[in-house]
């Protein structure tokens, strides 16, 4: 299920520069437009990524520059001690903020976040800063 975002987000990589060349300055409609196309083919909204979360969709807004991913994420309220939204956001940081498609659109002002929802009900935003890095809030 791993492979479904890994392969996910190659496919953003090769839309996105097929749109994006370095000769040409980074345009908001043709990222958009090549986001919404990844994602429709993508369709695998209520699929594991992995053996704890689950993808619940993900919501773009041109207008607002914005994509945002949904992930629920089923592990025991046990493991939701300590230091489990540092370990999130470090491997949001990896997986996402530091992808050249996604840090390009950054630079840009675009958003990229994505909400966790636990199953304590908990939830989790993760966001990407300009540079590649990561950062987290709890929802209350």
């Amino acid at each position: 299920m791993r492979g479904v975002l890994i392969g996910f987000l190659v496919a953003a990589a090769a839309a996105a520069g097929a749109a994006l060349t370095p000769a040409h300055a980074f345009e908001d409609s043709q990222f958009c437009l090549a986001i919404r196309e990844m994602t429709r083919s993508a369709a695998d909204v209520g699929t594991w990524q992995d053996r704890v979360t689950r993808n619940d969709g993900i919501e773009i807004s041109c207008e607002r520059k914005l994509v945002h991913f949904k992930r629920y994420y089923n592990v025991s309220a046990g493991a939701l001690q300590g230091p489990w939204k540092e370990r999130k956001a470090q491997e949001w940081e990896g997986t996402t903020c530091n992808r050249s498609l996604w840090r390009e659109a950054i630079d840009n002002g675009w958003i990229i976040s994505a909400t966790l929802t636990t199953v304590t009900g908990e939830r989790l935003w993760l966001s990407c800063l300009p540079g590649g890095r990561a950062f987290h809030r709890a929802i209350p």
